[in-house]
């Protein structure tokens, strides 16, 4: 069974998968038993577990303070793992940050950034394109 959340608190057990695709930036600290997807344009932080595989897609952010018992991967997201991975970090098309504190157990597959990374740009705004032009 898989699950879909649109932010706010995760703080129960769920069995079977959990997509996370909420406008609004979302806090597990209960437990996934199944994978975890965090899609695009949201932001998910990870204290409780996820007994399964985590993966930031696109535009998703994962920030791992907990624990993941399989590989947390990024495919075009960001990741930044401060706690524990039992299995790989994998970084197929993304940013990977792993804080001095953290532990992975697997190996770390791809590039890692230096420092934590910064939060998404807001999306620029461009005039309509009926709008008055500023005189010259």
């Amino acid at each position: 069974m898989v699950r879909i959340f649109r932010g706010g608190v995760l703080d129960e057990r769920f069995e079977g998968s959990v997509v996370v695709i909420g406008p609004r930036p979302t806090q597990m600290t209960g437990l996934v038993r199944g994978d975890l997807f965090v899609r695009d344009n949201s932001v998910c932080e990870i204290v409780g577990m996820v007994s399964g595989n985590l993966l930031a897609e696109r535009t998703g952010k994962a920030v791992l303070r907990g624990m993941v018992t399989k590989a947390a991967k990024t495919a075009g997201g960001d990741l930044e793992v401060y706690g524990l991975v039992l299995g790989d970090v994998v970084n197929e098309s993304g940013r990977v940050y792993l804080d001095k504190g953290a532990l992975v157990k697997g190996k770390v597959i791809g590039a890692v950034s230096d420092a934590p990374l910064p939060p998404p740009a807001p999306a620029a705004a461009a005039p309509p394109p009926d709008a008055p032009k500023p005189p010259s």
